[in-house]
This record gives structure tokens, C-alpha cells and sequence, in this order.
């Protein structure tokens, strides 16, 4: 993994951090120097935590339990970000739900309602608290998914919610361009994540086949042959959250080994 940044040591704030992209991302950004606040729905981020200060003891990082569809959770991250580090310049939203695939005409209202709050509604009010308080040149990377273009059978709210958030990141770095802010997300596919692994798990019960031959079906439906790794996502989080990347907002970086193309 890297260990330089293409910038000063900035402060950033990473939600869902306890596992998957959104722990890649944290520890990304602390191998290259950076200072961090990291956030999560349960305490499994504090170990987290812990282990990025032995790893990367400049990082001094922050762990905060808390609900990001929650107005007052999102303040709060905000105001630790500049209590303990003097300030926030990078918002990395990993956080994400789903629910078991079926038909949509079949999903349960409520269940569409949690979905959308999570995926869509988090992410607006992650930037309501934290805009004001990013400095000009100020980074936000969401995490989307290849589905919020292209939809997925069985997957209609959160193909739904990730295409509600891809459509957010463009009307956002439209207005906060003038503040010399931007605005992007990755679009993963498969990635080896929880996530991505309970749904297939979910797959085999329903269909009665091994979770191995769906995994090796799947991969072969992937032009690259496989998932992605974590780490390969939050190297394009990285990115774009770079001084490298400081004409660039508005964008979505679809990281998903071709699917999209077939």
C-alpha cells in the first residue's frame, strides 16, 4: 500500500468504517498521512480504530458509534472532526444497506423506506453537516454501486437508492464548484466484502446451490474474471479525494471489471 500523499496531511472523516471499502478507505488515507475521524452503526469500529493508531500512529484516529440518517449523529461527526483534529477537509461516505432480492412489487414499504434513509438520505445529510465546515479545495467521495446505472433484477430499491445518490453527487458539485469543493463517487460492482458476500449466501439458500458455484458463475460473468479487492476501491477513493484529481467533480469512477459493458 502506498504510504505518501499527494498533499499535506488533511483531516478526514470515513463512514462505515468497520469492514469492507469503508475500512480500505480508512486505513488508505492514514497510510498516507492523514488525519482521521471513522464512523460506523456499532462499536466494531473502535478495534478499527485501535489498529490503525498501531499501524499509523500520525493518523490519530478518532472512532465514533453513531447513525448517519440521524441530523444531530452527523453534526456531531463534524464537530469531532474539528474538536480533535481543527477541522475536516474530506468526506468519505462507505455506508450501505440492501435487503434480500426479490420483486419489487413484493418489497415491503418499510423495508424501501430503510433502504433509501440509509443509501440516499445518509449521504445528504453527511454533506448538510459537513459542507459548511470544509475548507476551498475540500474533497467528498461517495461509494455507489454499477447497479444505480444499470439497475438489477431482484435489486429494485437499492439500484434505486444508489441511482438517487449518483444523481445527488451531480447536482451537489454543481453547486458547491464555486466554493473550489468536488464532488464524486466510485461505482463498484463485486467487491470481497460483507456486503456482497451475504448476498450471495442469501442467493444459495434461495436457490439451494453452493455458495462456490455461484461465486465461480458470477466471476465468470465479470469480463476481468473476478471481484475487486477492497483496497483496489479505496485506491480510487483515494484519487479522487487528491490533489491529482482537482479538475474532476461531478464524476463517478465505475470500478467494476466491465460488467456494465455486457
Amino acid at each position: 500500500m502506498p504510504t505518501s500523499s499527494p498533499s499535506a496531511s488533511r483531516v478526514v472523516l470515513v463512514t462505515g468504517a468497520s469492514q469492507g471499502i469503508g475500512k480500505a478507505a480508512a486505513e488508505r488515507f492514514a497510510a498516507a498521512g492523514d488525519r482521521l475521524v471513522i464512523t460506523d452503526l456499532t462499536d466494531a469500529v473502535i478495534p478499527v480504530a485501535e489498529d490503525i493508531s498501531r499501524r499509523w500512529p500520525a493518523a490519530a484516529p478518532v472512532a465514533v458509534v453513531s447513525d448517519i440518517t440521524d441530523p444531530s449523529a452527523c453534526d456531531h461527526l463534524v464537530a469531532t472532526c474539528k474538536d480533535t483534529h481543527a477541522g475536516m477537509d474530506v468526506l468519505v461516505h462507505a455506508t450501505a444497506t440492501n435487503v434480500p432480492r426479490g420483486p419489487a412489487i413484493d418489497l415491503d414499504p418499510g423495508d424501501w423506506d430503510r433502504v433509501m434513509t440509509m443509501n440516499a438520505k445518509g449521504p445528504f445529510l453527511l454533506c448538510r453537516s459537513a459542507v459548511p465546515a470544509m475548507p476551498r479545495g475540500g474533497r467528498i467521495v461517495f461509494t455507489g454501486s454499477f447497479t444505480g446505472q444499470v439497475g438489477i433484477e431482484g435489486g429494485a430499491v437499492y439500484s434505486a437508492s444508489k441511482g438517487a445518490l449518483r444523481s445527488f453527487t451531480h447536482s451537489l458539485a454543481l453547486e458547491l464548484a464555486d466554493k473550489g469543493i468536488t464532488v464524486n463517487g466510485v461505482a463498484p460492482a463485486h467487491v470481497e466484502a460483507a456486503l456482497n458476500r451475504k448476498s450471495l449466501e442469501e442467493a444459495a439458500a434461495r436457490t439451494g446451490r453452493p455458495v462456490e458455484e455461484l461465486a465461480r458463475e458470477r466471476d465468470a460473468d465479470i469480463p476481468l474474471g473476478r471481484q475487486a479487492t477492497t483496497a483496489e476501491i479505496a485506491d480510487a477513493m483515494f484519487f479522487l479525494a487528491s490533489s491529482t484529481s482537482s479538475y474532476i467533480t461531478g464524476t463517478w469512477l465505475d470500478i467494476n471489471g466491465g460488467v456494465v459493458l455486457r
